[in-house]
C-alpha cells in the first residue's frame, strides 16, 4: 500500500487529474450500465414468462383438444345403437347377422378412422363369444379374451365404479400381425366400457389409440422449444415426449424437475442443471400429464447484453472524448501554476526578489498574490532574524551569569548543614541536605528530561522534608522495578502529583496513611503510580478536574493540568494519564509513556 501511494505522489497533477476523471466516469459507466443491464433484465425475464407461458397454454390447449376428440369418438361408439345391438345380440342367424355386421356395423368405425387421420387406430373388444371377429388394419371388432389376462386392463374391467381411463405412453397393441406394417408405435390410448342393453353389464370394451407423436405434434410447432426445453411427463414423473430425443423416458429427477412434475401450476426462476432458467410446469387434463418447459435465461437476455454492449460503445468513445478534453483543460491551466512552481524554486535557491505577473482574478491568480506577499515577507523576516541572532547572543551571556545562583544556593544550603552539624541538630542536617538535594535534582542543569532513576530519588528527598513537617504520620513505600530506573522521564513530573495526595488526600485524613510510588516497564511503555488511602474525590470532584475546571486555583487539578499538557507537548499521543479515586477510599493517578533509554 505504501509503495502504492508512493507512487501515485509521484505522477504529475495532470496525470492525476485525468486519471481521476476517468476513473470517476468509467465507475459511472459500469454502474449505470450494470443497473440499465439489470432493469432491462429483469423486464426481459418477466415479459419472457407471460409469453412462454402463453404459449405452453396454447400448446396445452391443442393437446386437450385431441384428448377431449377421443373421450367424445370413444363415447359415440359405446352409445352407438347399432354397436350395442349388435353386442347383445345372440348372433343366431348368423348368415344375415353376419351380413348386417359387415355392411352395417364395422364401417362405423372404418368410417371414424377417415374422419380423424390423427388416430391411429381403433378396437373394439366384444364380450359375447359368439360374435365373430372382424377387422381391418388398425381398427375392428375383437374377442375381449384377447385382452382378458392383461393388467393393465384388468383394473378397468374388475372395477365397477370406472367406466373410463386413459393409458400412458407405451407400445401399440398388434392385434393381426402383417409384414407391411411399420415398426411398433409409441401410443397414449383411452378405453371406455359399452354397457349391455339388458343386464347393464360390460358388454364390450372400446380402445382409441393415438401416436405419441401425434398428440404432442404442438410442441414441435410451437416456438418455445426454440428457446428452451419442454417435456411433456405423465402422473409418474417420466417423460412421455420425444420432441428431445435424449431426455425421452427419463425421470424428472434425473433432469432436475422432480419438484415440479406434480402439484399446481408453476411460473418461476430457478436453478436447472446448474442455469438460472424459467420453469412452467401445467398439468394437462384427461391421461394426467403435465407440460414442463425449461427455458434458460441467458437465452431471454442475449438481445439485452447486445443493446447493452452497444450502450456501452457509445459511453466509452463518450469518455475517451471528455478524457481528451480535460487532458487539454488541465495542461492550460497548470501552465500557470508551472510559471508560480519556477518561481518557487528560485526562491529556494535564495533568490528572494522574485516575483510573478498577476494576470485576471481566479484561483491562480489569488495564488500568485499570495506568493509575491510572502517573498515580501519572507525577506523583512530574514532582516529580523539576523537582528535577532544578535540579540540572542547578549541573553545567552546574561543567562551565563543568572547560574551563579543555583550555585549561590547549594553554597548557602552546604553552610546551614555544616552549621546544623556542628551545633549537634540533626534534623535541620537531614532537611538541608534533603532540600539541596531536591533543588539539584530539580535544575537538572537545566534539562527538561532526566532519568527515572533521578525522577525516584527527588521524590524521596521531597518526602524526608514533608515526613518533618507531618511529624511522620504517614509511610511512604516504593515499589520500583531495577529495570525502570535506566529510561528517561520528563522531570519533576512526579513531585507535584505526591504532593497533591499529601496536601489532598493524607491531611485531610487527620489519620495516618500510606503512599505508594510505583514504576514499572509494561509492554515497552514506562508505568509510574501515585497511590494514596487518603480522602479520596467524590465523582462530581473527579469530573471537573478531568474537564479542567480546577485551573483556576493552584490546586490537584491545576497540578494534573499542568502535567498534562507538559506531557502532550514532549510525548505528543505516545502518553496515558489516568485518575481513579472513591471517596473513603483513596486516589489512584497513572502516567505512562512509550519506554526509552537515553542515548
Amino acid at each position: 500500500m505504501a509503495g502504492l501511494v508512493r507512487f501515485y505522489q509521484s505522477w504529475s497533477v495532470t496525470s492525476k487529474f485525468v486519471i481521476i476523471f476517468v476513473s470517476i466516469l468509467f465507475v459511472s459507466l459500469l454502474l449505470t450500465g450494470y443497473t440499465l443491464y439489470r432493469q432491462a433484465a429483469e423486464s426481459a425475464i418477466d415479459q419472457a414468462q407471460t409469453i412462454m407461458e402463453q404459449n405452453l397454454q396454447q400448446t396445452r390447449t391443442s393437446i386437450e383438444e385431441k384428448v377431449k376428440m377421443m373421450e367424445n369418438i370413444s363415447q359415440i361408439i359405446a352409445f352407438d345403437s347399432r354397436i350395442q345391438t349388435l353386442l347383445d345380440s345372440d348372433f343366431i342367424n348368423e348368415s344375415f347377422q353376419l351380413q348386417d355386421y359387415r355392411d352395417n356395423v364395422a364401417p362405423i368405425i372404418d368410417n371414424i378412422m377417415r374422419q380423424n387421420p390423427y388416430i391411429h387406430s381403433i378396437h373394439v373388444y366384444m364380450s359375447n363369444p359368439q360374435i365373430p371377429e372382424l377387422y381391418g388394419g388398425y381398427d375392428g371388432f375383437f374377442s375381449i379374451s384377447r385382452i382378458a389376462d392383461d393388467g393393465n386392463y384388468r383394473s378397468l374391467l374388475d372395477d365397477n365404479s370406472i367406466k373410463s381411463a386413459w393409458r400412458s405412453v407405451h407400445k401399440e397393441k398388434l392385434l393381426l400381425v402383417r409384414p407391411d406394417v411399420s415398426p411398433v408405435a409409441d401410443v397414449l390410448s383411452f378405453n371406455r366400457k359399452i354397457y349391455s342393453f339388458h343386464d347393464f353389464g360390460i358388454a364390450g370394451l372400446v380402445e382409441i389409440e393415438i401416436m405419441e407423436s401425434e398428440l404432442f405434434k404442438p410442441l414441435k410447432d410451437s416456438v418455445s422449444g426454440t428457446v428452451g426445453n419442454v417435456y411433456i411427463m405423465d402422473e409418474s414423473g417420466k417423460v412421455v415426449s420425444d420432441t428431445i430425443a435424449e431426455a425421452y423416458g427419463a425421470r424428472a429427477e434425473q433432469l432436475g424437475l422432480g419438484e415440479w412434475s406434480s402439484g399446481g401450476p408453476v411460473n418461476l426462476l430457478a436453478e436447472v442443471g446448474g442455469t438460472r432458467s424459467i420453469v412452467i410446469s401445467i398439468p394437462l387434463e384427461g391421461p394426467q400429464l403435465r407440460i414442463i418447459g425449461v427455458f434458460p435465461v441467458s437465452h431471454v437476455v442475449e438481445k439485452v447484453q447486445d443493446s447493452l454492449y452497444t450502450t456501452l460503445f457509445v459511453l466509452a468513445a463518450a469518455l475517451l472524448l471528455m478524457s481528451l478534453l480535460v487532458y487539454f483543460v488541465t495542461v492550460k491551466l497548470l501552465s500557470r501554476m508551472k510559471q508560480l512552481l519556477k518561481a518557487m524554486k528560485q526562491v529556494r535557491e535564495d533568490s528572494l526578489g522574485v516575483s510573478v505577473p498577476v494576470t485576471g482574478n481566479d484561483e491562480f491568480s489569488q495564488m500568485t498574490r499570495s506568493f509575491n506577499h510572502m517573498t515580501r515577507r519572507i525577506h523583512d523576516l530574514v532582516e529580523r532574524v539576523y537582528k535577532s541572532e544578535l540579540l540572542e547572543r547578549e541573553a545567552e551571556v546574561k543567562a551565563l551569569e543568572s547560574q551563579i545562583n543555583p550555585h549561590f544556593l547549594y553554597n548557602t544550603l552546604a553552610t546551614i548543614s555544616w552549621v546544623a552539624r556542628k551545633a549537634n541538630a540533626p534534623d535541620v542536617t537531614r532537611i538541608s541536605d534533603s532540600l539541596a538535594k531536591f533543588y539539584r535534582l530539580v535544575l537538572n542543569k537545566g534539562s527538561s528530561e532526566t532519568l527515572v532513576a533521578g525522577e525516584l530519588e527527588m521524590v524521596k528527598a521531597y518526602l524526608v522534608i514533608q515526613k518533618f513537617r507531618f511529624e511522620e504520620r504517614f509511610d511512604a513505600v516504593f515499589e520500583v522495578d531495577d529495570e525502570v530506573k535506566e529510561f528517561v522521564t520528563l522531570k519533576n513530573i512526579l513531585q507535584p502529583l505526591v504532593e497533591n495526595a499529601l496536601v489532598h488526600g493524607i491531611e485531610p485524613k487527620r489519620s495516618h496513611g500510606t503512599i505508594i510510588i510505583k514504576a514499572g516497564v509494561e509492554d515497552g511503555w514506562v508505568v509510574l503510580r501515585i497511590i494514596d488511602d487518603g480522602v479520596g474525590m467524590t465523582a462530581q470532584r473527579l469530573a471537573d478536574i478531568r474537564e479542567a475546571k480546577s485551573l483556576e486555583s493552584a490546586g490537584s487539578g491545576y497540578a494534573l493540568a499542568n502535567i498534562t499538557s507538559r506531557l502532550r507537548s514532549h510525548y505528543g499521543e505516545e502518553h496515558r494519564l489516568e485518575l481513579f479515586s472513591r471517596p473513603g477510599i483513596g486516589t489512584v493517578i497513572t502516567i505512562s509513556f512509550k519506554a526509552r533509554r537515553l542515548l
